[in-house]
């Protein structure tokens, strides 16, 4: 009975260890939710507000695993360059499920010149650009699903549109399609 129960455990063990391994959210997601960290991380004074204002680009990358408790992603938030090119940089390590394991500031110059917006920081605007893949990925916009699954990077900036007015601009690259999306 001993030997049925320890062999039971082990396929139970072993299961959920796999279903861990090979049951990652989509990049985009683990962008999305690298955005409401940065948030949390600045509302509990452990990182600089700046990087809330003056982001500037997100790069995420899976990661090998070799064990369930390792990361399943990296994502970069760089701030906008200083006058001497350098940038401050907030790493993530997220789980397979987004969840932040830990984080490291990369120290850099302060940035200047930041674009700034009147009604939102740079983050939500990222965040809110990130929902529209999260949103239209299942069908409503073919398109899209290269970013949803494979999203490899985003850069914020600021325009004029045609009417003069200042507004964002979000780009997304993909690691599957060379088309950017905006």
């Amino acid at each position: 009975m001993k030997k049925i129960f320890l062999a039971l455990s082990l396929v139970v063990t072993t299961l959920t260890a796999s279903k861990s391994f090979a049951e990652n959210i989509a990049l985009a997601k683990a962008a999305e939710l690298a955005c409401h960290r940065i948030e949390r991380l600045v509302a509990l004074k452990k990182i600089d507000e700046s990087f809330l204002n003056h982001l500037g680009t997100m790069v995420i990358v899976t990661q090998t695993k070799n064990q369930p408790t390792d990361p399943a992603f990296k994502v970069v938030a760089s701030k906008y360059p200083g006058a001497d090119g350098k940038m401050a940089q907030l790493e993530l390590m997220m789980d397979s499920q987004g969840k932040t394991l830990s984080f490291n500031v990369i120290a850099g110059s302060a940035s200047s010149p930041a674009p700034t917006w009147q009604d939102k920081d740079a983050v939500t605007l990222v965040e809110n650009a990130l929902h529209y893949i999260l949103e239209g990925w299942q069908g409503t916009n073919p398109a899209v699903q290269p970013f949803y699954d494979d999203l490899k990077s985003l850069r914020i900036s600021q325009v004029k549109n045609t009417s003069g007015q200042i507004i964002s601009k979000v780009e997304f690259w993909s690691n599957r399609v060379a088309t950017v999306l905006e």
